[in-house]
């Protein structure tokens, strides 16, 4: 699944030379936390969120004399940050974007890593969408189980082979028993998160109808 199918296209954005004010207003209407800001040529040029706001807030609550301000370039920028009212003075300059063709799973590895709630996409430099968290989830929510042929042998072949090509396990290790569409393993295993992962391979299968786990962990040799 890429970014171009689950992104939403209905973007609401802001002007850079806006007032904070206007921002605040359209982030409380429409119930988001961000806002793309565009430039005077309408390209993205930063963006607008909650947290540049209550970070606003927690820097104008800093008391600093005239002189350090003057000397410091830290100082000196949140001083600009605690003051202005322009919305692209406050916004956070640096882009996280994906492009349309861009995996889902790579627009959610880049929200984790810098720490944010959405991204931008963009086709040859033009805002076409935005992936939030939400967004996502709700492409977990529809993703379809695997599906596999019909009858107790065709479930049991498919549990067989998928512990081996993706767990690594054997016919020697576990076995798999299949009545009424019930899977019922059993075997030695190394570890709880073994457990774990063979009850959530089978949870993938279309069509169980249960699993029972008779598996035993194998005795620790100190």
């Amino acid at each position: 699944m890429q970014a171009k199918d689950i992104m939403t296209k209905k973007i609401i954005s802001i002007d850079g030379c806006a007032n904070i004010r206007h921002a605040i207003r359209l982030m409380l209407e429409n119930e988001i936390s961000g806002l793309p800001v565009l430039d005077q040529l309408g390209g993205v040029c930063g963006m607008l969120t909650e947290g540049d706001l209550l970070a606003r807030c927690e820097i104008d609550s800093l008391s600093q004399s005239c002189a350090e301000v003057a000397k410091v370039d830290g100082a000196l920028l949140n001083y600009i940050k605690s003051k202005a009212w322009r919305v692209s003075d406050v916004m956070t300059p640096n882009i996280i974007a994906v492009t349309p063709d861009t995996p889902i799973s790579i627009a959610a590895k880049l929200m984790a890593s810098h720490r944010i709630k959405r991204v931008l996409v963009l086709d040859k430099g033009e805002l076409v969408g935005l992936i939030s968290r939400r967004d996502l989830l709700r492409a977990i929510a529809y993703v379809p189980p695997d599906t596999i042929a019909p009858g107790d042998e065709a479930l049991k072949l498919a549990v067989i082979t998928r512990l081996r090509t993706e767990l690594g396990l054997t016919s020697d290790q576990v076995q798999v028993a299949v009545h009424n569409a019930r899977v019922c393993i059993t075997g030695n295993i190394d570890s709880e998160l073994q457990r774990q992962a063979i009850r959530v391979l089978i949870e993938r299968i279309s069509g169980t109808r249960g699993y029972v786990d008779e598996l035993h962990l194998a005795p620790q040799i100190a």
